[in-house]
């Protein structure tokens, strides 16, 4: 299943991606473990 990565946009398959982070009981997919890191640093600023 494809996801959005909320940092920097980038479709990620769930499967595939580099790096995932919970918030609110909501899994995030990330291209990258830099984004995970942003969307940790500033979770507010990507959480839909």
């Amino acid at each position: 299943m494809a996801a959005i990565d909320p940092v920097c946009g980038m479709t990620v398959e769930e499967n595939e991606a580099a790096d995932k982070a919970e918030h609110d009981g909501t899994t995030y997919y990330f291209c990258s473990s830099d984004c995970r890191e942003e969307f940790e640093a500033n979770p507010g600023d990507y959480a839909s």
